[in-house]
């Protein structure tokens, strides 16, 4: 008698363990996908407000650099130099709207000055650096023309405005 009581409470102690362990590895189920989730999408958006960055502060420094991926802004350098001299960009929002298969990142960039925001092609050239410095700094891919980060289409718009 003392051996089949030993023997059903081990079986029901087991039971227990496994009840236990299925609800944590339920809990996990539910859990980390979304915290994963969250987690690119965080990734992404402080990626491209750092290459948003790195444009703006080359752009107000105003020393050109042969250097990839800053040559792309060199043309936008000379027309700014044209315009005004030190254009005082800033951003002024970054906006994003997440899916579970994009994120559309809209960026807008401030000057005091209309002659630089009336600039042509500005808001095309800051997006294509931003594009390009996610590809070689933050490890972005570009499939098809698209930009790809952990599975998730990422699309840039960028605004310049006097403000």
């Amino acid at each position: 008698m003392i051996c089949s009581m030993s023997t059903s409470r081990t079986a029901q102690t087991a039971i227990e363990m496994v009840f236990i362990l299925s609800v944590i590895f339920i809990g996990l189920i539910l859990i980390v996908p979304a915290y994963t989730e969250n987690n690119t999408n965080i990734a992404i958006v402080s990626s491209v407000r750092s290459s948003a960055s790195k444009a703006i502060a080359y752009l107000n420094m105003g020393v050109m650099s042969d250097e990839e991926p800053y040559q792309i802004l060199n043309p936008m350098l000379e027309e700014i130099h044209k315009a005004q001299g030190n254009p005082h960009l800033a951003i002024k929002t970054l906006k994003s709207e997440e899916s579970k298969s994009a994120v559309n990142i809209t960026i807008n960039i401030t000057t005091p000055f209309s002659s630089v925001a009336n600039i042509a092609d500005l808001n095309e050239t800051i997006k294509d650096f931003i594009e390009k410095d996610l590809i070689r700094s933050f490890r972005f891919t570009n499939s098809s023309g698209s930009l790809i980060y952990g599975g998730k289409v990422v699309r840039i718009e960028v605004k310049v405005e006097r403000g």
